[in-house]
């Protein structure tokens, strides 16, 4: 009876690192998914983890960038806002959800995804540039001509800022097209590198805006 008992608890014990195991196993079948292309495969994998796992933002973010890929934008979005609840401070994140805004046509949104980026990373040039595109969409013409402005000082020979800022002096339609540098090799999140890979760089703490749009 008393080595029942014993047996019974070392299993009970044993329990939460076998699943943790089986989490950590399923994450690498999913980001190597991912990595191959197979994004079907891949947002089905994360969708069993945060099933399992719902705190897990890496899922999220990983499963909203699976669903990107099949064209599933407001999926993305949604995946992308869950993610952003848990872990509100990685530009990567912002970054997806900014790009499924700008496919949704959510513009307003989207300026205020690109805001949250450059707050953590302010020399990538791509996020000032979707956010001068997104301004320029929403009608904000001066705002988005003084961060073209900007950006053109910071980088002479941005060709597609250049073009943009020609389009918005003429007000026409953007010949030029948000810059997507997502990729399925593009996620770096913290706990999916490996020690030998630079860590992106944390935002102040504080939030800028709503992102519940």
């Amino acid at each position: 009876m008393l080595r029942g008992i014993v047996v019974f608890l070392l299993c009970l014990l044993t329990l939460p690192s076998a699943a943790q195991y089986n989490i950590k196993k399923m994450m690498g079948e999913g980001r190597r998914t991912l990595d191959e292309g197979y994004y079907v495969t891949s947002m089905q994998i994360f969708s069993r983890v945060v099933a399992l796992k719902p705190n897990l933002y890496e899922a999220w973010y990983l499963m909203a960038l699976s669903k990107y890929h099949l064209e599933d934008y407001k999926g993305a979005a949604n995946d992308c806002r869950q993610a952003l609840v848990l872990q509100p401070y990685i530009a990567d994140i912002y970054e997806l959800y900014g790009m499924t805004n700008i496919r949704l046509e959510r513009y307003d949104s989207a300026v205020v995804a690109y805001t949250h980026a450059i707050d953590i990373n302010t020399d990538n040039r791509d996020y000032w540039f979707n956010r001068a595109y997104c301004l320029y969409q929403v009608g904000d013409k001066n705002t988005s001509l003084s961060q073209l402005d900007y950006i053109l000082k910071r980088w002479p020979s941005f060709d597609a800022a250049l073009q943009l800022r020609s389009d918005v002096i003429a007000g026409r339609k953007p010949r030029q097209q948000a810059s997507n540098t997502k990729s399925p090799q593009f996620y770096q999140l913290p706990s999916l590198q490996d020690d030998n890979r630079n860590k992106p760089t944390l935002m102040r703490n504080h939030m800028l805006t709503d992102l519940s749009k």
